[in-house]
This record gives C-alpha cells, structure tokens and sequence, in this order.
C-alpha cells in the first residue's frame, strides 16, 4: 500500500532526533504538508512571529524530499494529501520508522471524537482542527516542541542477572514486565542496555528474528511520540512471542503467518475506497472478520484493531476509521519488516 509512493533516499542525517538536538538556540524546524495555499500561507503566518524555520510543502513529493534531507523538529501534517499513487502521505509517513521520533500532528477540518483523542494506541502525535484559530494555534503547536521531561520511573523489571547466558523463560519474563510497566518502562533506566545485550545474545545464538526485533525495541526507547510507544508495545510482544515459540512445531505456520499479513495490507487498499465511498457497512464487515482471525494467527493487536474498527464502521465514524487504518499499515510494517543485524 505505502511500498512504491516514491523512491527517496534519505540523507545522512541520523534517525534519532535526540542525535539532532543542538544547543537551546537552534531554531526548531517545522515542515507544513497542506495542499491548500491559502490555508498554507495562514499557518506560516500565524507561526510567522515565534523564531521557528518553517519548511513548507504542498505536494507528497515536495513533503519526502524536504524530510529525506534532514528531519524536522515537527511535522503539521493535512492527512488528505495524496501521494501520486493515490495513497494518502500519512500512510507513508505513520508508518516509517525512521520517523518515529519526530511529532506528527494531523491538520483535519472534522472534529476528532474524544475516544480517538485518548486512545492510547493512536497514530498522530497530536490533532489541530482547520481554519485555526490563529490566536491559539502557536500555542498549540509550542506544546508540540516542548520535549517532556527526562524520566526516571521507579519500575521494578526483574533484570537477568546474567544476561548473557539467558534462557528462553527468563527472556519471557523480562519482556513481560517490560509490558506491565508500559509506558514508564520504556525510558525506564537499564532497558536500554539490557535490550542491547539481549539483541547480541540472540545473534550469536542465530536467532536473528529475535535479535532484529530485540534491536529495534532498543532504539525506540529514546523516542517518546505516540508512535513510539506503539511500536515498542507491538515490538515488545511480538519479542516475547518469538522467544516463547518453539521452531520445531508446525514450520508451515511461518508462511501462512506471512500470507496473513500480505492479505490484510492489500486489504487496506479496499478499505480506504470503502472510506471514500462511505461504505460503513464493507468497514464493519471486515472489521468483524479482523476481530475473528488475528489471534488466530498470533496477532493480538490486529484482533483489538478489528473490533474498534467494527465499532467505528457500526458508527459511521469516519475519523476512527482512518486512524485505525494508519495503526493497520504501521502494525503490518513493523511485524514484515526485515530484521537487519549488524547496525
């Protein structure tokens, strides 16, 4: 759905944003997608006057070629504009994670219920209704910059005390606290370390699934937007999950798994019509099937994601609907993508 939008090539400016971060007088950058000039032009006045370097784009290709060439502090995102293959930007940029450390905050002209607002698995990092009200809007949009203050949680996790001869259960065990302590133990002190020293373990063990997992949970720990937190919650489970499996046992499950998952990304496509068209009822319909076949499977999230999104068709609610439909892509990204070892 998101694989072929366009071929960039991202510079060599790192991923992590904390690597970005200069002394407190740089300006912050703010790239604004709108498709619309005069409502690109009332954003950047209103902004106009708070020290920021404001990158503007009014097409998906203009939005990849200003992000591949350094990212930005902040992205003001209009969700509804479409890349050349017909697939709306966010899709690209939701799911990209190389972007999970950078706020995104979806400029829309609806009203987001408050069930998406506090929904805790959520795509964007924030939501700004369109005309703005320009005696507010700065405001809101500093909050977005401001960086939440260094914690520290007192999280009891149960760390191996030799992590480098772990075993399978005690893995499990870590990884489950881990979870119980979500979201503090994600930034809580010796996560980092530990999920590094798992990641070699595992690799040395030729167990590459895990390992790539394993690495990539690592590198989330220092990324605190929505989407951040969503991938190490997935990433965290889908870590226990592999390390509980036992390789032996029904191998052909592995490619029916794979299959699954091919199904539903293609699905999406149909699904994002459906939206188009209003179609509630071929929304539900499939929500309903996701509800039934995710777990079955060994996807929790897709079942949790499938009766939400049986509600939000039941509902006609247009605006859960295509939130859900970014945690979809975002979630088949993070479980298909290849684990590379040797960063």
């Amino acid at each position: 759905m998101i694989g072929n939008l366009l071929p960039f090539r991202r510079s060599s400016a790192p991923a992590d944003r904390t690597a970005l971060v200069a002394p407190a007088a740089r300006q912050s950058t703010i790239l604004i997608v709108d498709g619309q000039p005069d409502s690109l032009r009332a954003l950047c006045l209103a902004l106009s006057g708070g020290r920021y370097r404001l990158e503007t784009a009014d097409t998906a290709r203009a939005a990849l070629r200003k992000i591949w060439a350094g990212l930005p502090d902040l992205i003001l995102l209009d969700s509804r504009v479409l890349a050349a293959d017909g697939a709306r930007l966010a899709n690209r940029l939701l799911a990209d994670e190389d972007l999970a450390s950078v706020p995104i905050v979806a400029l829309t002209e609806t009203v987001a219920s408050p069930q998406v607002i506090r929904w805790p698995r959520g795509a964007y990092d924030g939501h700004i209704q369109k005309p703005i009200d320009a005696g507010t809007f700065a405001t809101q949009v500093r909050g977005f910059l401001q960086s939440p203050e260094a914690a520290c949680p007192a999280v009891d996790l149960d760390l191996p005390s030799n992590v480098a001869v772990i075993r399978r259960i005690e893995l499990a065990k870590f990884l489950d606290a881990i979870e119980a302590g979500l979201p503090d133990s994600q930034f809580a002190p010796g996560v980092r370390p530990a999920l590094s020293q798992l990641a070699r373990v595992a690799g040395d063990s030729q167990h590459d699934e895990l390992a790539g997992y394993l690495e990539r949970a690592e590198r989330l720990t220092n990324a605190s937007t929505v989407r951040a937190r969503c991938r190490f919650r997935w990433i965290v489970r889908l870590c226990r999950e592999v390390a509980e499996r036992d390789p032996d046992s029904a191998p052909e499950m592995a490619e029916l798994r794979v299959a699954y998952l091919d199904r539903r990304r293609a699905e999406l496509c149909s699904l994002e019509q459906a939206l188009h068209d209003g179609d509630f009822a071929a929304i539900r319909k499939a929500g309903h099937n996701l509800k039934g076949t995710g777990t079955a499977y060994g996807f929790e999230e897709i079942t949790e994601i499938g009766r939400s999104l049986e509600a939000a068709g039941k509902d006609g609610d247009t605006f859960a609907i295509e939130t859900l439909l970014d945690q979809m892509d975002s979630y088949i990204g993070v479980v298909r993508a290849p684990q590379p070892r040797g960063r």
